[in-house]
């Protein structure tokens, strides 16, 4: 299903608050979403956003509050690297679901369907953290 009115895809008006040097962009890999008459309305209140620069280099992630309280880890709202990768791949089923609902989006980023660029995207991550 693709939703007519929302994106998760978002390119900044003005400059990024994240921590990340050169944050131009996100993509929402995950949001509380409900399906009404072929439309997704998107609850913010669970999320993570994707952050990338101006060319489209992964920068890191950022989570919601909700998410990071749930977690309990101490590692913040923001992530790079290993500690970013083991979280998607904790959240991998769930961002696969939402990702579903935008996989029209997910293609015209990647060039492959949602499903298939989070099994990819599973794999190689996996592949990193050994």
């Amino acid at each position: 299903m693709q939703d007519t009115t929302q994106s998760i895809i978002r390119k900044y008006q003005r400059q990024s608050r994240s921590p990340f040097e050169g944050d131009d962009s996100t993509i929402l890999l995950l949001a509380n979403a409900t399906v009404k008459a072929n439309e997704v309305e998107l609850d913010y209140q669970r999320y993570i956003y994707l952050h990338r620069d101006a060319v489209g280099r992964w920068l890191g992630i950022s989570i919601s509050k909700s998410l990071e309280d749930s977690l309990d880890d101490g590692g913040g709202k923001y992530r790079q690297g290993a500690e970013a990768l083991l979280l998607l791949l904790s959240y991998n089923k769930e961002i696969s679901n939402f990702l579903r609902l935008f996989s029209d989006e997910i293609e015209s980023i990647f060039g492959i369907d949602a499903e298939t660029w989070m099994i990819a995207c599973k794999a190689r991550w996996r592949k990193i953290l050994k």
